[in-house]
């Protein structure tokens, strides 16, 4: 190991991920710390830790990562470190790269492009690059307590340039369709809260437009169609998320935002899907 190049800690979030943990350790061998983070497993997820050298931290039981993601950082020993989900894996040339990064970038965190996989299938368009704020200066982030909230940067935050060889690759994203669906109906309620917490959408509007906007700017705009099946049908699960996350939204707001009546809310749900069509039409 070139003693002059900073040292790295490589972090993996565990609960239950024995189906996946050891694909995702072996590609962290190179790191000098690999933290296993796991939240009361249950499964043999710690034994394949220990397997691999890995240290382990007891981490309370949540619904989401990101509040865990603080407490899992404060206990790491380097400045640089990697966050990588049991069911990622870290190429050789993106581990070769974040080495330069640590000794040369002035930013704070990095945000990695990844490669999504469903049913087999990297989706290379509709879901690329996918940036994912993962590798950070432990010192200088937070991360808020709701699903899907970009973390507080203490300094700069960069890109990484969309190199397929600089990405993580997520092999877990879609590997099953029944997960997946079960994931998006965990996920959805969490998403409505953090709608209602932070930017709180007019509530009918967002019902019709964000499901439809969805599909025709994943599907038609981001050419998810140059996928064929698998990108027709992710595209529409996608549009399938918005919809539930609104339908969650709809069930926590109602009684506090006004509702027009029937009459006004079927016109102007037509001129709404007329609306979205034509923007992405005119794309």
């Amino acid at each position: 190991m070139n003693s002059a190049l900073p040292k790295i800690t490589a972090l993996v979030h565990t609960r239950n991920e024995s189906a996946w943990l050891a694909g995702c350790l072996e590609t962290l061998n190179w790191a000098d710390e690999l933290i296993v983070a796991d939240m009361t497993s249950t499964d043999d997820t710690r034994e394949i830790a220990t397997r691999f050298g890995a240290r382990i931290i007891d981490m309370p039981l949540h619904p989401v990562v990101e509040p865990v993601r603080n407490l899992a950082l404060s206990q790491c020993t380097h400045d640089w470190v990697l966050i990588v989900d049991a069911d990622e894996r870290v190429p050789a040339s993106l581990a070769e790269h974040l080495r330069t990064l640590a000794k040369t970038s002035p930013a704070s965190a990095i945000g990695l492009p990844r490669k999504n996989f469903f049913l087999g299938e990297w989706l290379e368009h509709g879901f690329w690059p996918d940036h994912q704020v993962r590798f950070v200066r432990r010192k200088q982030i937070n991360w808020p307590t709701l699903v899907h909230e970009p973390p507080k940067v203490d300094g700069q935050q960069i890109n990484l340039e969309a190199n397929p060889a600089w990405a993580l690759e997520h092999p877990g994203y879609g590997a099953s369709l029944s997960r997946f669906i079960q994931k998006f109906v965990h996920y959805s309620r969490l998403d409505a809260e953090r709608q209602a917490a932070t930017v709180k959408p007019a509530l009918w509007p967002y019902l019709i437009r964000r499901p439809a906007s969805e599909f025709l700017g994943r599907y038609l705009g981001q050419q998810a169609w140059r996928h064929g099946m698998h990108g027709l049908v992710w595209s529409l699960l996608q549009a399938t998320y918005q919809l539930l996350v609104a339908c969650h939204y709809w069930d926590l707001q109602r009684g506090s935002q006004s509702v027009p009546s029937a009459e006004t809310l079927r016109r102007e749900t037509r001129n709404e899907l007329g609306r979205t069509l034509l923007k992405w039409f005119r794309t």
